[in-house]
């Protein structure tokens, strides 16, 4: 192989590059364009790098071709890994030449400083790649960059070609994970068309490039689509990297648009678009979690020998992962201890990564086997050992994720503002101590609409819809399973607005937050919507927000209606939870039978976007509750219903409706009674 003789060389500009060509053109001289491919380059190498092509030529060219790097014809980035060199040469020239890589003038890629490995060209040729130049115009076959230190053929690929499939080579640079990679493997997962979805499946497992920067950070591998599923410019393909059996990419879907019918590979990626950087930081992080509303919920009690560990942050437990028998010797289960006089979990674990790094994690239950033995004190209906994974409200049932820093000692932040996270976000008042009729509603005028539903429609009149609780547990305090059927309640609509509503009447204790997602029948078999085992809003979280909070507690309202749901397909609505935090009282104590009608100020006001209404009735009575604008037009209506006695709240969403910012009125029907209040919603 030639050798470079200067690390430096000019840099021209491409107009003048271009201009140069023009004037020294002539009859006799012919176009040449190379196409060359960088993804076999063991470095990383992006757009913004140099790619140069160096060699020999019998007649010369123009922009001239030598083997010193300084006057090289200087390739074009056109996206991604794909890169142009044009120029001129005579017809019946023969150049020899190879390719360079670079990050700037004076830095080039890590292996060989940059040039290329050695290259059959079907004659002999000193390893070098050789064209003869034809009498008319060329564009050569796709070259790609031959990294490794092995003899390549001149036209090789890093995949089969195939006639009737696509390939797709993927690469992912892992020098930024916390991982063993003599110990992991890394693959990429996805939906359709490569993968499958719900859930995601493996697309392909990578294998590592041992001879890349870094002691081999580079992962690639290629998957093959058949020519036929694709349609160009319309074709997505949604992956992640994954590092087996189960750490994800915390980062956004990555996404591939496929443009044609062609081989392609995809510009390289940082796992989790972190790249290494140096020093790495030795820390103690301490992660504490507390469990109040579970307790006051009789799901969790230490002194039963439940337990709390945090898992994910250094690996997930294998699949077959029983918490009865493995959960003590498993080393991705950090366990915690707890302290009694600040009533929180904590775990210190150091770890050893670079700054700006993400951990993923969640907190993890192992109840006591007794929780499940029926014959014993302690079982709990409805629980199974399994439903020890958290679905943390504030991430939408998706894993937890901090960004570690260059701090010795690091704390985890709490949920809300506290000092401790909480399990399943539930903060430590969020337990209901007095039995409460939830109404769930949901506007199912979407899910029957083909511009909103891609899928089979829902029939209304003829197909049935459920709320379909999924990883609630609400549904364990009333003996229900957080995943089965059996927790379902059914919709229905009454007036035949396209609002179906479902009352369930909990006993207590029972909790705050609710996750669900809906389900209905069709001639196709059920229909759920949402989806994704990692992706934030595949379920809603809806709360019931409080009548009155105090230091130590909240007072709940007696029935409750949770504001309304559009059905969509995905993406599904996360309702921030009501604060907690903040000592406010809406209204009386929600306890006695109110001795008066009346409705109280929203709260909070001004609001945006949602605020909760909280209403008095002291006897059984017909109760509607509307919202006008300030021209008298009704905008919402939020109850209509026969009432009970008791003190009764629910939420008003505005963004539901589309409102703009300003004032609004609702106002409360009662009999002869009549009441209402000024709302201002800002945006």
């Amino acid at each position: 192989m030639k050798q470079r003789h200067s690390l430096l060389f000019r840099l021209l500009p491409i107009a003048f590059i271009a201009g140069l060509m023009v004037m020294q053109a002539d009859a006799q001289t012919v176009n040449v364009k190379m196409r060359i491919n960088t993804s076999t380059c063991l470095d990383t190498l992006g757009p913004s790098g140099l790619v140069l092509v160096c060699g020999e030529s019998v007649s010369g060219t123009t922009p001239s071709i030598t083997w010193d790097n300084a006057t090289g014809i200087i390739a074009v980035n056109k996206g991604g890994d794909y890169w142009e060199a044009t120029f001129q040469a005579t017809p019946g020239d023969v150049i020899k030449y190879k390719f360079v890589t670079y990050f700037s003038a004076d830095n080039p890629t890590f292996h060989w400083t940059g040039w290329e490995g050695p290259i059959n060209a079907g004659v002999p040729s000193g390893n070098n790649r050789l064209i003869t130049v034809g009498s008319s115009d060329t564009t050569l076959d796709l070259q790609y960059y031959n990294g490794w230190e092995n003899t390549v053929d001149q036209f090789w690929r890093p995949f089969e070609v195939k006639p009737d499939t696509v390939a797709i080579y993927f690469r992912v640079n892992m020098g930024g994970a916390d991982f063993n990679p003599a110990s992991n493997v890394v693959d990429v997962r996805g939906g359709l068309p490569l993968g499958n979805d719900n859930p995601w499946s493996v697309i392909k497992v990578l294998s590592r490039e041992a001879n890349s920067v870094n002691g081999g950070s580079f992962w690639s591998g290629v998957a093959y689509l058949p020519k036929s599923s694709i349609t160009p410019g319309s074709t997505q393909q949604a992956y992640k990297f994954v590092i087996q059996p189960d750490t994800w990419e915390s980062s956004a879907n990555r996404t591939i648009v496929f443009s044609g019918k062609n081989d392609t590979t995809i510009l390289w990626k940082y796992f989790n678009n972190f790249p290494p950087s140096g020093p790495k930081v030795t820390a103690d992080v301490l992660f504490t979690v507390r469990t109040d509303a579970l307790e006051k919920s009789n799901l969790f009690n230490r002194a039963l020998g439940d337990k709390i560990a945090v898992t994910g942050a250094k690996g997930w437990p294998p699949n077959n992962f029983n918490p009865l028998t493995d959960f003590d010797t498993t080393a991705s289960m950090l366990k915690m201890t707890y302290d009694p006089d600040v009533k929180e979990w904590s775990k210190v674990e150091s770890f050893t990564k670079f700054p700006n790094e993400v951990i993923t994690y969640k907190y993890y239950i192992a109840w006591d086997g007794s929780r499940v033995d029926s014959t014993s004190p302690n079982f709990i209906k409805g629980l199974a050992l399994s439903d020890g994974w958290e679905e943390p409200g504030v991430t939408g049932g998706a894993d937890r994720k901090y960004t570690y820093t260059d701090q010795l000692q690091q704390s985890i932040p709490g949920d809300f503002g506290s000092p401790a996270q909480f399990f399943n976000s539930l903060h430590w008042k969020g337990a209901i101590t007095s039995p409460i009729k939830v109404t769930f509603n949901i506007n199912m005028g979407p899910a029957a609409d083909v511009t909103q539903n891609p899928g089979t429609l829902f029939k209304p009149g003829i197909d049935t819809a459920y709320i379909q609780f999924d990883g609630s547990l609400a549904v364990i305090t009333q003996g229900k399973t957080m995943w089965g059927t059996d927790n379902r309640l059914m919709l229905t609509d009454i007036d035949g607005d396209g609002i179906y509503s479902a009352t369930w009447e909990m006993n207590a204790p029972t909790l705050y937050q609710f996750c669900y997602r809906v389900v209905y029948t069709s001639t196709s078999g059920e229909i759920w919507n949402g989806s994704g085992s990692a992706i934030l809003g595949r379920r809603y979280y809806q709360y019931v927000h409080p009548v009155k909070v105090t230091a130590d507690s909240a007072v709940w309202p007696s029935t409750y209606s949770l504001a309304e749901m559009p059905w969509m397909l995905d993406s599904l609505t996360i309702e921030d939870p009501p604060n907690l935090d903040q000592v406010s009282a809406v209204g009386g104590d929600g306890s006695a039978i109110p001795e008066a009608y009346g409705l109280q100020q929203n709260y909070p006001n001004p609001f945006n976007p949602s605020t909760v209404i909280t209403y008095t009735v002291p006897h059984n009575v017909h109760v509607t509750l509307a919202v006008y604008n300030v021209l008298g037009q009704k905008v919402a209506t939020l109850a209509d219903l026969q009432q009970i006695p008791g003190t009764h709240s629910v939420v008003w969403n505005a963004a539901a409706s589309y409102l703009s910012s300003g004032m609004y009125v609702v106002q409360m029907r009662a009999g002869s009674f009549t009441q209402v209040r000024k709302m201002l919603l800002t945006k």
